[in-house]
C-alpha cells in the first residue's frame, strides 16, 4: 500500500471536506510534532511540501519525495496519531478499515489506533529507505497503544501514584490539572495493563532518567495489590449506615484541638497481639491514644439514643475485612482501603474514618488470627 492510497482511506478521519493539499496538511499534521518555533517553518513537514507537490501526493505515489518522507519519520509521533484514531466514533472507524481492506491490507476493529499506526510506520519508513528503524518503532506504537486503551483503567485503579500514592492532579486556589505519568514496566511479549505503572510527575521522571529491576519488581508487586484491591472493592456490600455513621465522624472532626489530650494510660498491647504490621501499629496507636475515650463515648451515647446501630455497623465493617484479608494486600494497605470505603459513602473525611477503623481494629474481630477448628 502506498502513502497517497493510504492517506484517501484516512480521509473520514479529517472533517471539513477540505481540498488536497489542506488535507493531507492537516493529516501530516495528525502524525508528526514539532515545537511551537517550529510551526508553519520548513522544518515542520506538514508545511515542508508545496501545494502543487502535495495534490500530486494525493493521486500518485511518484510525487512523494523521499526527502518529505524522511522529514517526517524524524517528526514522527505514535502517540498523537493513536489518540486521534481512538477518539474516532466506531462508525468512522468502520468505514475506513473497509476503504482500507480494498487495497488487501486487514485492519482489525478491535486494534484500530495501532494497526493503522503500524501500517503508516511501514509505508513512511520504506519510502525513506529507514526499514531497518520500522520494527523498534512498531514495537512503541504497540506499547502507545495499550497504554492509551488502558489509561483510564489505570487511573481509576491506582487511586494516585502507585509510588508514593500522590494524588493525581494538582491544586491551587480553586483551579486543578492533571499531573502524573503512565510509564511502561519492561518488555513483555503481551502487552496489558499490568505492564504499566501510574506515576506522579516527580516518580515518572525519576523512573523515565534511571530504574532499576527491583524498582520494576516493587512497581509490579503494588500492581499487584491494586488490582486485589479493585476485586475486593467489587465485593464490598454498601454500607446502609451513612447517615448514622456520619454522625460519629463528624463528632471526631468537630472536637476542639485544646480538647484532645493523649491518653498517658493508654497500652498498645491489645494491636500488637492482633497486628504485624509496625506502620499500622504505629497509626492506630497514635489516633487511639489521643481519641479512643472520645469515640467510645460518643458511639455509646449515639447508641442508646438510637441513633447509631453500633452493631449493625461493627458487622457491616467486619464483612468488609473478611472480604479483603485473603486478597494478598497488606494489613496497611487493608486499614487504607477500609478507610476509603467509609470515606467513599460518607464524605466526612480521610482522617476521621481511619480514626474510625483503628477504634474497630482495637475492639473488633478485625485482623484477629485465623482460628484453628480442632479435630
Amino acid at each position: 500500500m502506498k502513502f497517497f492510497e493510504l492517506a484517501q482511506c484516512l480521509e473520514p478521519a479529517v472533517p471539513g471536506g477540505l481540498a488536497r493539499a489542506p488535507y493531507l496538511r492537516e493529516l501530516i499534521s495528525m502524525f508528526t510534532t514539532v515545537t511551537e518555533a517550529d510551526w508553519a517553518t520548513r522544518r515542520d513537514p506538514s508545511s515542508l511540501p508545496s501545494d502543487s507537490t502535495l495534490e500530486s501526493m494525493y493521486s500518485r505515489d511518484a510525487a512523494f519525495p523521499k526527502k518529505l518522507a524522511m522529514a517526517m519519520c524524524a517528526k514522527f509521533d505514535a502517540e498523537t496519531l493513536i489518540r486521534a484514531m481512538d477518539d474516532l466514533d466506531l462508525a468512522v472507524q468502520e468505514l475506513i478499515a473497509t476503504n482500507i481492506e480494498a487495497y488487501g491490507e486487514h485492519i482489525d476493529l478491535e486494534d484500530f489506533p495501532y494497526e493503522v499506526t503500524e501500517l503508516l510506520v511501514r509505508i513512511l519508513h520504506d519510502k525513506a529507505g529507514l526499514q531497518d528503524k520500522i520494527a523498534q518503532l512498531v514495537r512503541q506504537a504497540r506499547i502507545t497503544s495499550m497504554r492509551v486503551r488502558y489509561e483510564k483503567l489505570l487511573l481509576a485503579r491506582s487511586r494516585g501514584c502507585t509510588n508514593c500514592q500522590a494524588p493525581q492532579s494538582v491544586k491551587s486556589h480553586g483551579f486543578s490539572r492533571d499531573s502524573y505519568d503512565i510509564v511502561f514496566l519492561d518488555d513483555t511479549d503481551e502487552v496489558g495493563p499490568d505492564d504499566f505503572a501510574v506515576l506522579c510527575k516527580g516518580c515518572a521522571e525519576k523512573y523515565d532518567l534511571a530504574h532499576t529491576s527491583a524498582d520494576i519488581t516493587q512497581l509490579r508487586k503494588r500492581n499487584a495489590s491494586l488490582l486485589a484491591a479493585e476485586s475486593v472493592d467489587a465485593g464490598l456490600a454498601p454500607l446502609g449506615l451513612e447517615t448514622k455513621i456520619t454522625a460519629l465522624l463528624r463528632v471526631i472532626n468537630q472536637l476542639p484541638l485544646d480538647e484532645i489530650v493523649p491518653d498517658p494510660g493508654y497500652k498498645v498491647l491489645p494491636l500488637q497481639e492482633k497486628l504485624d504490621d509496625a506502620s499500622l501499629i504505629r497509626s492506630c496507636r497514635d489516633s487511639m491514644a489521643l481519641y479512643e475515650k472520645y469515640v467510645r463515648k460518643e458511639a455509646q451515647t449515639l447508641d442508646s439514643s438510637g441513633a447509631l446501630d453500633f452493631e449493625l455497623m461493627r458487622h457491616q465493617i467486619v464483612s468488609a475485612w473478611f472480604t479483603m484479608r485473603n486478597s494478598g494486600m497488606s494489613q496497611y494497605q487493608i486499614a487504607q482501603r477500609l478507610s476509603q470505603w467509609i470515606d467513599e459513602r460518607t464524605n466526612i473525611g480521610p482522617y476521621a474514618c481511619q480514626v474510625l477503623v483503628a477504634f474497630m481494629i482495637q475492639i473488633c474481630d478485625l485482623f484477629a488470627p485465623k482460628k484453628v477448628l480442632s479435630a
